[in-house]
């Protein structure tokens, strides 16, 4: 049995090794982590190895500075910004940041928009400057604390990086026009505008119950609020708090009960950079639209980070073109992809102790998707968990979703299912429990099962009494659909002595024993076209546009235009539409053996498996068992059984 299950662990890295490389800006760790599984539940390994080290290194342990005169820090830290600056504008070449801040009005930015954005990014120097921006940025905040020698009054200079300006003890307003700001204290009050164009955008405040209204995102800039005490708010009525695109900014609250609010895109989001929220300490409360509180897109790292308190955790959503019962909202530990042409981020929210309540609708709470990373990591505290699907450590589509609780008594929900451990095409999805009474309740496809090759983990290490309920339908307690002729993982870990387990509406001392089958294969659905409307629909295909090819696929899939196949894989040899073109070879009797020639040299193994499939035949099979894909491996076994 153990052999068994490490040999099905190891599906996900068979598959994905045989199949074309990652899709550009996919983070490392996704892949290695999709070949070890069960490492997924090392969130501190994650955490450490997606910041900064300054970050982790200066929260954790901040430096003992040195009192010294305000102005001299002042200037140290202006010259050390203006370097970072040039670095960061040479590693971002400009682009048209205006129609990512117009569009983030709406929702999510496009595809497309982002492959040009990050375009002509240098990645090793953009590396270079969000670690040394978010270094030198902390270090000055640290020795602000103890500086002797501020100035009485008010105070406004130019510099290398923009105007500068200091304010007052007094109830201080501040505009969007300087490029550093430092306030000594009183309640204030700071429009924020979005810092594009490879600018510096810089806040400094010392004390006081201040608002922060606007957007603060960084669009190719730099951007930071450091906030040192107070019950603050921040109030953003576009994009930002701790949002960057093509670009870095950081927002830390040191202490008070605050507030923070944004529409899309906000509270530690990112693409192509680095938007991260840090608060030390304090009751807070985070509300937010959609895609934030931890949501990575391509080559960005989102983080919210919450020390301290008994805070709120809130997404609503904008609406779902596929009508899925609830909106998206894409946020607490989320990090998204677009299928074929961008790989996902990391989003990770960890919030370390307190009693915290969770609560969003899709795509939430520890989810990863098309090669993306999320983390929901919480410390202590009694916890409450809310959300409809595709939530609380759930991976769709070659990523990996965690949510993993240390201790308290928590209680988690999916209205509907698909999560709490949950890994569905080629995914990961992890939900760890380590210790407390804890209740899980779900509607379907939850609480450790997986489809489509994935692998779901629902692991509770507390020694408590848990209680785990399903409310209808099938898939889960270790339910595991294969595909591809190859199983699933679905594994339901659990130590406590007092559990109950209610199955709809059904009690039970124990789970029933695990379902583990195969999808039965369901023909993809055909488009009639005529042969002119055919050659128009594949003539200047991108295969980055997923659409685009399943609308092509599906006509190619029941025409027998062969003449018309060989000419699209002569020009295209690794055309994305050769899988429609094989299950097309599978429907018809009537077969080309120069089709199925071309289609035995594709990149892919699924091609190749496909194209077995419908050359049915036993001698080309036992060549093929010499494979190292599996999958292939799988329908030769099944040709050979057939012609016996």
């Amino acid at each position: 049995m153990e052999a068994a299950l490490f040999a099905a662990l190891l599906v996900i890295d068979n598959v994905l090794s045989h199949e074309g490389p990652p899709p550009p800006y996919s983070p490392p760790v996704v892949r290695e982590l999709l070949a070890q599984p069960r490492e997924a539940m090392d969130a501190e390994t994650i955490f450490r190895n997606a910041l900064p080290i300054a970050l982790v290194e200066l929260v954790n342990h901040p430096e003992r500075a040195t009192p010294r005169p305000f102005m001299e820090l002042l200037a140290e830290y202006i010259v050390e910004l203006s370097s970072v600056q040039k670095k960061f504008q040479a590693a971002v070449p400009p682009f048209d940041d205006a129609a990512l801040l117009r569009r983030l009005d709406d929702g999510l930015v496009s595809a497309d928009q982002l492959l040009r954005a990050g375009a002509g990014i240098q990645p090793m120097q953009l590396e270079v400057a969000k670690a040394e921006f978010t270094l030198v940025t902390l270090r000055f905040s640290q020795a602000l604390r103890v500086a002797a020698d501020f100035p009485d009054q008010a105070l406004q200079f130019d510099s290398p990086i923009g105007l500068v300006s200091i304010g007052t003890r007094g109830n201080d307003r501040h505009g969007p026009e300087a490029a550093l700001i430092v306030d000594p204290g009183g309640d204030d009050i700071y429009e924020r505008r979005p810092a594009t164009g490879g600018a510096v955008s810089v806040i400094f405040d010392l004390g006081g119950n201040d608002r922060y209204t606007g957007s603060d995102i960084a669009v190719r800039g730099l951007s930071a609020i450091v906030d040192f005490s107070g019950d603050d708010r921040y109030e953003m009525q576009g994009p930002g708090i701790g949002a960057a695109i093509a670009g870095v900014s950081l927002l830390v609250d040191y202490s008070g009960n605050d507030r923070y609010e944004a529409r899309y895109f906000g509270q530690g989001a990112a693409a192509f950079g680095l938007g991260a929220l840090v608060d030390m300490e304090g009751n807070d409360r985070y509300r937010l639209g959609a895609w934030g509180q931890g949501f990575g897109a391509a080559g960005g790292t989102g983080l919210l980070w919450d020390r301290a308190g008994d805070d709120s955790y809130a997404a609503a959503g904008e609406p779902d073109p596929h009508e899925r019962g609830a909106a998206l909202s894409g946020a607490q530990g989320a990090a998204f992809g677009y299928r074929t042409m961008l790989g996902g981020g990391i989003g990770i929210l960890r919030d370390e102790s307190g009693n915290d309540s969770y609560e969003a609708q899709l795509f939430a709470q520890g989810i990863g998707y098309y090669y993306g990373l999320g983390l929901l990591w919480d410390g202590h505290g009694d916890d409450r968990y809310r959300a409809v699907r595709y939530a609380q450590g759930n991976g769709v589509h070659q990523a990996l979703g965690v949510l993993r609780d240390e201790s308290g008594n928590d209680d988690y929900r999916l209205t509907f299912g698909v999560g709490q451990g949950m890994g569905l095409d080629l995914a990961v999805g992890v939900l760890f429990d380590g210790a407390g009474d804890d209740a899980y309740r779900a509607g379907r496809l939850a609480q450790g099962t997986a489809t489509a090759n994935g692998v779901g983990l629902l692991a509770d290490g507390g020694s408590g009494t848990d209680r785990w309920e399903i409310d209808t339908g099938p898939g889960n307690w270790g339910t595991a659909e294969g595909y591809r002729r190859l199983p699933s993982t679905g594994i339901l870990e659990y130590t406590s002595k007092v559990h109950a387990f209610v199955l709809a509406g059904r009690s039970m001392a124990q789970p029933p024993a695990p379902r583990v089958f195969h999808e039965a294969p369901v023909a993809p659905p055909c488009r009639d076209l005529s042969p002119d409307e055919l050659r128009k629909a594949i003539s200047g295909l991108r295969r980055d546009h997923l659409d685009a090819v399943m609308d092509a696929g599906a006509a190619l899939r029941c025409s027998t235009d062969w003449p018309l196949m060989e000419e699209l894989l002569d020009r295209e040899p690794d055309s994305p539409l050769a899988l429609w073109i094989a299950l097309s070879l599978q429907s018809h009797s009537m077969k080309s053996d120069k089709l199925l020639g071309q289609l035995d040299r594709h990149p892919s193994c699924d091609v190749r498996a496909a194209a077995l499939e419908a050359r049915d035949d036993a001698t080309a099979a036992k060549e093929a068992l010499k494979s190292t894909c599996w999958r292939l491996q799988a329908v030769a076994k099944d040709v050979i059984e057939r012609s016996r």
